[in-house]
């Protein structure tokens, strides 16, 4: 008689096999709604705000006609202002006070 031993299966924690089915379905609906659904989502979380403010100043198209135009008008009045230079320390800074 031949003796036949078994081992006894260990249980499944199914919890916890259906607490990762979920997860990964969350992450996959997840991974659909923000790069093919709805994308603007993305741009709006990764940009600071200093980047939003560079793209509104990029965007500004300035009328060069017109400030060429002001330039000329200010030259032909000739009303050229002299720049005042400020003095900033001393002449000679080796000199005793």
């Amino acid at each position: 008689m031949a003796i036949m031993i078994e081992q006894q299966e260990k249980p499944k924690n199914w919890t916890l096999i259906i607490g990762v089915v979920i997860f990964v379905i969350l992450l996959f609906v997840s991974a659909y709604y923000f790069f093919f659904k709805n994308p603007a989502v993305i741009e709006e979380l990764a940009a600071s705000t200093d980047q939003k403010e560079i793209e509104t100043l990029s965007q500004i198209k300035p009328d060069y006609v017109k400030l060429v135009d002001q330039l000329n008008k200010y030259y032909q009045k000739g009303e050229q202002q002299q720049i005042i230079e400020p003095q900033i320390g001393r002449q000679n800074p080796f000199l005793p006070i």
